[in-house]
C-alpha cells in the first residue's frame, strides 16, 4: 500500500480462524473508504497461514505476530502504534461489522470535533440488543474510534491493565485530556459471543477483581471531576 488509508482497523486474535474470517468478510463488504486491518496475532497457528482472507483482501491486512504472547492490552497497543490511517477503529476477532459502521462513525467524529472518542453500538445475539456500556455514569467504548493523532497523544491503552478495565481507563484518559466521549448509534457491529477456549481463558474473576482494584486506586478521587467533564463535553453533540 503506497498511500495511507483513511481508516485503520485494529483487532487482536487468538485461535479463532472462523470468527476472524467472518470479520474480514464483513469488513471487505461494508468498508467503502480506503482501509487497513492491523492484527495482533497470538494464535498457536499464525493466522496468515490459514485460509482467512481473499486474494483481494490480504494486501490490506498487516499481521503482527505475538511471540511471546503479550496479552490483550499490550497486544492492541503494538497494533495501534503500527497504524497508518487518519482514523483508528478497534474491534474484537468475534465481531462482524454492519453496513454504515465506518462512514457513519467518521462522519459523527468530524461533525463533533469536541468528541475525542466515539463508542460503537453492538449487540450480543441473542442476549442483548444494540447498546453501549456505562460505568460511574459515563459511557465507555468496548469498540470505538478516534483520530490516530489523538490516540498517539494519549499513549493508547493503559498498560497497568491486562484486559478488563482498560476500556474504562481509556475513557478517563480522553476526558482528562479535555475531550468528550459519546455513543454513535448508527455505527453498529455484531458481537458473536462464543464460549470457546479463548473466551474461557479471559473470563476469570481474578482478572475482573484486579482491574476493579486498579481503577479504584487510580481514579476514585477523580470520579467527580471526570463525571463533570463528561457532562460538559457531552453537550451539543450532533447525531
Amino acid at each position: 500500500m503506497s498511500s495511507r488509508p483513511e481508516l485503520s482497523i485494529v483487532v487482536g486474535t487468538r485461535n479463532r480462524p472462523e470468527g476472524f474470517r467472518a470479520l474480514v468478510d464483513s469488513i471487505e463488504a461494508h468498508t467503502p473508504m480506503s482501509w487497513e486491518l492491523v492484527v495482533s496475532d497470538a494464535s498457536d497457528i499464525p493466522i496468515d497461514e490459514q485460509e482467512v482472507a481473499t486474494d483481494v483482501t490480504w494486501p490490506k491486512i498487516r499481521i503482527i505476530p505475538e511471540r511471546p504472547r503479550l496479552g490483550h492490552v499490550k497486544g492492541y497497543n503494538v497494533a495501534f502504534k503500527a497504524c497508518r490511517g487518519k482514523w483508528v477503529l478497534w474491534l474484537n476477532d468475534d465481531v462482524e461489522v454492519m453496513s454504515g459502521y465506518a462512514e457513519n462513525a467518521i462522519r459523527f467524529m468530524e461533525d463533533n470535533p469536541h468528541i475525542g472518542m466515539g463508542a460503537i453500538y453492538y449487540d450480543e445475539r441473542p442476549h442483548q440488543d444494540f447498546h453501549i456500556n456505562y460505568a460511574w455514569g459515563m459511557p465507555y467504548a468496548n469498540f470505538g474510534i478516534l483520530r490516530r493523532s489523538f490516540g498517539n497523544k494519549l499513549g493508547w491503552f493503559d498498560e497497568d491493565f491486562e484486559m478488563y478495565g482498560a476500556d474504562n481507563a481509556f475513557t478517563f484518559q480522553v476526558l482528562l485530556a479535555g475531550m468528550g466521549i459519546a455513543g454513535i448509534p448508527n455505527s453498529r457491529v455484531h458481537h458473536n459471543v462464543v464460549n470457546d477456549p479463548a473466551r474461557q481463558e479471559n473470563q476469570t474473576q481474578a482478572a475482573h477483581f484486579r482491574a476493579t482494584d486498579i481503577l479504584e486506586a487510580k481514579y476514585r478521587r477523580k470520579l467527580p471531576e471526570l463525571l463533570q467533564l463528561y457532562e460538559q463535553t457531552s453537550k451539543g453533540v450532533t447525531a
